[in-house]
């Protein structure tokens, strides 16, 4: 009988960690049905593989697709990095449960998709439309909380539910948790989700752990409080009872750097103890790329009852208007002081029960400028670093001087890291790759529309998987190339409680990725973040091709995954 597809004479990379070795692998039905040092018979289709690598379908733990999929469901850009399973919901934030509360609130281009409350009508929803990859859904901390709280000013604010609304989150992620969530994602640092002390968190926990599941967080602080936040999930994860990942892992800002090798050494002490924890990291200086107007733009909406979103070329406009700007800057400048001020109160009242508080982000040193089309020499500057240069005080003038030259185009990221720091933590056993990034379909949303919009994107969401085997594999060694493949693929995979899925091996589901380990290149830079990846040539999910001589054949066969209590 002829298999579906053969590869022939490929480096076989299994994921294990084991040295490559070279063999034929012959896919059926969606499955890897045999792997032979001996030639395999001629498939339907049959792939040559000399020369590349051929490893299993890389796995992102940390992406927040399972919003963007319900447009973009093709997934080109993550396919076209290799990844063929991506750990959806993350940051506290998933697309399930709604209530009719919350749906009022969405964007309306997403609000008008949705025609499902739960877990189960998401699947059939995503699964009647076809996606291009896998998904792993986690139910998300702060969408419980919307659901019985509100959002922050309508009861998300209060530190505690009520003993009727904590019951309602837990019956919200038992039904979650029996409909084949993976775990419980949180966000800590942003809104709702910052109000809550620890105890709350380990109560819906211990729930997940009841199903076998995972717990994942964006942790309270990844700066001036990094290392209690590390902490703090440790102690979630052994008073619950459940396995714990640190989200997307930095030390952001020069006070903090330094910082992993304490935070690291921390996950060993609790390994040590018998604590099952892990934490995975995206290779970027730089987090959350946008566009420099997204800090005028809600202040515009608000001060003048704009139509949103409001466009560049609108908000170019109301910046360049002396007496528009002057209300921008005012609410830009009173927003802030008021997200201190309630900082402040939050700092006093959960620290009472020992939760430390991070700093509220200053935009006069949180982002800096990655991208300026007349100002190149900016490019590595907070925006006071931008004042100074200009020879301006006020950093809002510089701000808005830079933002008129540009016509609209300087882009800002948050946080700079450092690259020792990153080593720090890639080097690590048990770290992981991931992008905290979206499913995006360039066919859908071109570069154009998303400047637009004022979301450039993130380099990270195009070029991540492949930085991290052509920087840090190739150019420098700090991996070898089987240790690197092992964090995309059976690491993940195990974190995740997934037995057919991370590695090469008769009977698991066929995800493959195939490419070249002397050609492979991240092309993706912060002036431009959508660049695809070179030297990836084929992408196979659940036994279909997908992503052939590195063009996506149009194929949807991802699977939205069930995880088994």
């Amino acid at each position: 009988m002829k298999l579906d597809i053969v590869i022939r004479n490929g480096m076989i990379v299994d994921g294990s960690g084991n040295p490559w070795y070279k063999a034929d692998i012959g896919i059926d039905d969606g499955r890897i049905v045999e792997i032979s040092r001996t030639s395999i018979e001629d498939g339907g289709k049959t792939i040559d593989a000399w020369g590349l690598a051929v490893s299993p379908g890389f796995i992102d733990l940390h992406t927040h697709s399972d919003r963007s999929v319900t447009t973009h469901n093709r997934c080109e850009n993550y396919l076209q990095m290799g990844v063929t399973t991506m750990g959806g919901g993350q940051c506290g934030s998933s697309i399930f449960p709604i209530t009719e509360r919350m749906l009022e609130k969405m964007p309306k281009e997403l609000a008008s998709e949705v025609d499902w409350s739960t877990l189960a009508g998401w699947r059939e929803h995503m699964e009647a439309k076809g996606v291009g990859a896998n998904i792993a859904p986690y139910s998300g901390f702060g969408t419980l909380r919307r659901c019985t709280m509100g959002t922050e000013g309508e009861g998300g604010e209060r530190y505690e539910p009520t003993e009727t609304e904590m019951e309602e989150m837990k019956s919200y992620l038992e039904q979650t948790m029996r409909e084949g969530a993976f775990g419980l994602s949180t966000g800590l640092r942003y809104s709702e989700q910052r109000n809550a002390f620890t105890d709350e968190v380990i109560k819906l926990a211990r729930i997940v752990a009841k199903y076998g599941g995972m717990y994942i967080s964006h942790m309270r602080s990844e700066s001036d409080r990094l290392i209690e936040a590390c902490m703090e999930l440790i102690e979630i994860c052994e008073k619950a009872g459940v396995r714990g990942c640190y989200s997307h892992h930095k030390a952001m800002f020069p006070e903090n750097w330094g910082k992993p090798s304490e935070t690291m050494r921390l996950l060993d002490e609790a390994r040590t103890k018998g604590l099952e924890i892990y934490c995975d990291q995206y290779p970027w200086k730089y987090a959350r790329e946008t566009n420099f107007g997204t800090w005028f733009r809600e202040h515009l909406e608000a001060g003048e009852g704009e139509a949103k979103p409001v466009t560049l070329g609108k908000l170019v406009e109301a910046v360049r208007d002396p007496e528009r700007w002057e209300r921008i800057k005012r609410g830009a400048v009173q927003a802030y002081r008021e997200e201190v001020e309630k900082n402040e109160e939050r700092t006093r009242v959960l620290g009472e029960r020992r939760v430390k508080v991070s700093a509220i982000w200053n935009p006069e040193t949180f982002d800096y400028v990655v991208y300026s089309k007349t100002r190149p020499d900016l490019v590595g500057k907070n925006l006071r670093g931008v004042a100074d240069a200009m020879g301006l005080e006020d950093f809002w003038e510089a701000a808005r001087e830079l933002y008129m030259a540009d016509k609209g185009l300087t882009y800002v990221a948050g946080g700079g890291m450092r690259e020792a720091d990153m080593i720090t933590i890639l080097r690590h056993p048990a770290t992981s790759i991931s992008t905290d990034a979206s499913a995006h379909d360039l066919s859908k949303t071109p570069f154009e529309e998303m400047n637009q919009r004022l979301s450039p994107g993130h380099p990270r969401g195009w070029g991540t998987f492949p930085k991290v085997l052509q920087r840090y594999v190739r150019e420098m060694g700090v991996l070898r190339l089987e240790d690197a493949v092992r964090k995309m693929t059976s690491l993940p995979a195990q974190f995740l409680d997934m037995k057919d899925r991370g590695v090469l091996r008769e009977s698991c589901w066929a995800d493959i990725t195939i490419f070249d380990p002397e050609r492979i290149e991240c092309r993706a830079t912060y002036a431009e973040p959508t660049l695809y990846p070179s030297g990836i040539y084929y992408v196979i999910v659940n036994g279909q091709v997908v992503v052939e001589r590195g063009e996506h054949t149009g194929s949807l066969p991802g699977k939205i995954l069930f995880h088994e209590a």
